[in-house]
């Protein structure tokens, strides 16, 4: 199917930068070790599917998680991995179709997954599902006949953004209200220090940043500004703003700014940036967080 070709869809730093966490369309998983400027580690993942999406849960560098086009999160212990006979300490099942992007909270137990089913479902590691009910989402998975790069969401599957938890989806929480299409958009928890990590904001395929709640699962907040397509957002680590990347070939920072009029309403405000010279006349967008 990938006619001799390799591509990494997906590449993660160590916490130590010491080594490499990548995915790839042979459904393998790698981790290079920079120092030794080596191959450390290569398993077989996903049967073949796109691993379009890897991550290490903590700074350990021990658990390490990836995501695929058969919509499971799979969860590797590598102090028990052998490459002959690789094999996952966990699954995560839910999704119905494909696994877009992986964000761990840092703590070794939390993890949320983007999927083109668009939804981001929020997981416990310590909660993994049954073998019965794997089967039962990668088999609804593999019926999808859709390609999200440039065709419209099949009525299927939003027909679903109205209902609650399948039966065997052992998610946390499920957030709905943006699109993932043609491309692998990217969702992430806010950032601990200034905000404690109680939004989920990701990029969206309308030109919007969504920005939930954690805990409702409510939309907080979209801002709006971008023309095409949002594939990633980046919110600092510790200052009130957020950096979002879009195909109408912008980068826009966005601040994070109290009201003068009302101390309880703040605004999220596009701003021009001498390093982004192609925005102009930012919008305003009130954001009550």
């Amino acid at each position: 199917e990938n006619q001799g070709h390799f591509c990494i869809f997906s590449l993660r730093f160590s916490q130590d930068s010491k080594e490499i966490l990548g995915g790839a369309n042979d459904g393998r998983i790698y981790v290079y070790n920079r120092e030794a400027e080596s191959q450390g580690l290569s398993i077989s993942a996903h049967n073949y599917s796109d691993v379009n999406t890897v991550c290490f849960m903590d700074e350990t560098t021990q658990i390490l998680a990836s995501g695929s086009d058969d919509g499971l999160v799979k969860v590797w212990d590598r102090r028990e991995l052998k490459e002959d006979n690789p094999t996952p300490v966990g699954q995560l099942a839910g999704h119905r179709e494909g696994i877009a992007y992986l964000d761990p909270r840092g703590d070794g137990r939390y993890i949320i997954s983007n999927s083109k089913d668009q939804s981001i479902k929020l997981w416990d590691i310590r909660k993994f599902t049954p073998k019965n009910d794997i089967y039962k989402f990668t088999k609804e998975v593999r019926n999808q006949n859709w390609d999200y790069r440039w065709e419209s969401v099949p009525t299927a599957i939003n027909m679903q953004k109205d209902k609650g938890h399948a039966e065997g989806d052992t998610s946390v929480m499920t957030y709905k209200g943006h699109a993932v299409l043609q491309t692998l958009i990217r969702a992430h928890f806010s950032p601990m220090h200034s905000t404690g990590q109680r939004y989920i904001y990701t990029g969206c395929a309308t030109g919007k940043i969504v920005i939930y709640d954690l805990l409702t699962g409510h939309i907080i907040q979209d801002l709006n500004g971008h023309t095409a397509c949002v594939r990633d957002v980046s919110w600092h680590p510790y200052y009130p703003c957020i950096v979002s990347s879009s195909w109408d070939g912008s980068v826009a920072r966005w601040d994070y700014n109290a009201s003068e009029d009302d101390t309880e309403d703040e605004d999220f405000k596009r701003e021009d940036d001498k390093d982004c010279p192609r925005l102009r006349n930012p919008p305003k967008r009130r954001c009550r967080m």
